[in-house]
């Protein structure tokens, strides 16, 4: 042993032995993942599958025959929605309901709500409530605009 000792430089022959556990150790823990990943993948899809299945199996018949056949309308994002509001409201010059939105969009009444809520701003869109209770959505600078042709 003294003799082995003699050959090797201080500490070169531990940063060899971390080295070859280090490389042993990667080459071990690729290997079950490249093993593992598969599994893991078909436990990801599947749990989106039965998610998928569960959602599908609350919906009425009619709506999944037409949700399969295609006939269902195209989901809108906000921006379009935003922009068909604007739309109506300057067709209506200026003052719109929840039930003008919920015609012209096809949203059903609680989104046409949050939209509706979400556009109010005090400047752009102001919500006023009639003596009656009807709620009102006013667009102040499409009011104006008709107010001044029809001053001019």
């Amino acid at each position: 042993m003294p003799g082995w000792r003699t050959n090797c430089r201080k500490g070169e022959s531990m940063r060899v032995v971390t080295s070859v556990l280090t490389a042993v150790l990667v080459l071990m823990l690729s290997m079950y993942f490249l093993r593992t990943l598969p599994i893991l993948l078909r436990g990801l899809f599947g749990a989106f599958d039965k998610r998928r299945r569960f959602r599908s199996s609350l919906l009425s018949p009619e709506r999944r025959r037409n949700i399969e056949a295609g006939r269902v309308r195209r989901e809108l994002n906000l921006r379009d929605v935003e922009s068909a509001v604007f739309s109506l409201a300057y067709r209506l010059k200026g003052r719109i309901t929840l039930s003008d939105i919920i015609i012209e969009t096809g949203l059903g009444m609680r989104e046409a709500e949050e939209v509706a809520n979400g556009m109010v701003d005090g400047m752009r869109v102001r919500m006023e409530v009639l003596e009656n209770g009807l709620v009102i959505y006013e667009f102040p600078e499409i009011i104006a605009r008709f107010e001044d042709k029809s001053g001019a």
